[in-house]
């Protein structure tokens, strides 16, 4: 039997109900108009409505490579059919992203299910302290998120002096980075959360990881954590065979020798020198597989 339903036009002066129904077959289709003033919107299931979001809503930067900032970009699908959204970011130069397009897929969920994506800011060294802006578009919408430069701190006394710096390394394993050795962060229990460098050539040696300074830094002392946890300790898969070098003259000057290491934490003491870049060269591992580093440290002589 056709079924029949009730729609109703809406307009600004007056609502007035009808019935409007489409035979098909043996099946009646229903059709539902809104007007609103002097123009018309068709509301039904082929609507559907993006939201952008950006968190947090501000942010403080500093010319650290290794530690840029970051803010998470989110688009939610409000309506009834899933889509395709896509965001776009642009920055105030010399700002740096490390996204400037965000496309997703939007499922029609309820409650709404909203898909973020992480963006990076990086400032180039050079950059003058100051507010700068990024700014979000995904259709009409628009989000300004302000980041405010603040001059590098002067490292205090007894301070590592590799934190933040700019690493670099001869291979590197998904998140886990060349930077992620250089983020303050030595606890083992963080090691997922990619807080932590691990080469990508299982079973091929050497691997080297390194922090270079824009500056000359003076150094007696550095410091490396190798990875290992209560149940695989270094002993297990922690670094081995290694070399602690510095930069002298275009080359690499070994300052400490370490051979069949099991212990977590290495600390490599020598004569002060001026450097600009240090590096540990690593020869083998106790796994025999990846080279890993939790955290490399440098320290002013004491």
């Amino acid at each position: 039997m056709p079924s029949t339903v009730r729609t109703t036009v809406r307009t600004t002066a007056r609502t007035t109900a009808r019935t409007a129904s489409l035979l098909a077959g043996a099946a009646t289709v229903a059709l539902t108009v809104t007007a609103a003033g002097p123009t018309a919107t068709a509301a039904g299931a082929g609507r559907s409505d993006v939201v952008l979001s950006a968190a947090p809503t501000s942010l403080t930067a500093n010319e650290l490579p290794c530690l840029p900032t970051s803010f998470d970009v989110t688009l939610t699908n409000t309506g009834r059919q899933p889509v395709f959204a896509d965001a776009t970011l642009a920055a105030d130069a010399p700002i740096d992203l490390s996204h400037t397009v965000f496309s997703t897929y939007l499922p029609a969920t309820d409650p709404d299910q909203p898909v973020s994506r992480t963006v990076d800011v990086r400032v180039p060294s050079g950059t003058e302290a100051g507010s700068y802006d990024v700014t979000v578009t995904s259709g009409r919408q628009r989000v300004v998120v302000p980041v405010t430069v603040e001059p590098v701190p002067e490292p205090g006394p007894g301070a590592n002096l590799a934190y933040g710096q700019r690493a670099t390394a001869s291979s590197t394993h998904g998140r886990f980075t060349a930077c992620g050795a250089v983020d303050g962060d030595s606890d083992y229990l963080n090691w997922s959360t990619k807080t932590g460098w691990n080469d990508a050539d299982s079973g091929k040696f050497p691997d080297w990881l390194a922090v270079t300074w824009p500056e000359p830094v003076e150094l007696g002392r550095v410091e490396t954590v190798t990875y290992g946890t209560p149940s695989r300790p270094a002993a297990l898969q922690g670094i081995k065979d290694f070399d602690v070098q510095i930069s002298s003259g275009g080359e690499w000057l070994t300052v400490g020798t370490h051979r069949d290491n099991t212990l977590d934490r290495v600390v490599t003491t020598f004569d002060p020198v001026t450097t600009d870049a240090v590096r540990v060269l690593v020869h083998a591992s106790n796994s025999g597989d990846y080279s890993r580093i939790l955290e490399l440290e440098a320290y002013a002589p004491q």
